[in-house]
């Protein structure tokens, strides 16, 4: 799986860079493609539920490589709970991110019910 887009803007000394990893996604387990965050500052995990959703999560894993096969550790959850609804959570350097994990993933961790989800990551540099 690839990013779905990609977009970034630059203001006062920051760049901030939204990718879009899942689409109408609902599946438990579905992981999105790798995303390189050595330098970042911040990140945002992003949720926007569909009509009909009722529940599920979504968690911000952090792995060493981007092919990594094990189990990636858990950096921060969203939790949806109603339809069509934006939800976020967001790590920044003094959290997890700042012992330099290089890659990050979106991972439905307890399947959507009742309808999809699309999941962007907002990186901040």
């Amino acid at each position: 799986m690839a990013i779905l887009s990609e977009s970034t803007i630059v203001k006062e000394n920051k760049e901030v860079t939204i990718c879009k990893l899942l689409n109408d996604s609902s599946t438990k387990d579905t992981s999105s493609t790798a995303v390189d965050v050595l330098d970042a500052s911040a990140l945002t995990l992003l949720v926007e539920t569909g009509t009909g959703v009722s529940a599920g999560v979504v968690t911000l894993e952090a792995a060493r490589t981007s092919d990594y096969s094990g189990t990636w550790a858990s950096l921060t959850t969203v939790t949806t709970n109603a339809a069509s609804t934006t939800f976020m959570a967001t790590v920044d350097d003094g959290d997890t991110i700042g012992s330099g994990v290089p890659y990050v993933r979106a991972n439905i961790s307890t399947g959507i019910t009742g309808g999809t989800i699309d999941v962007y990551l907002i990186v901040t540099r």
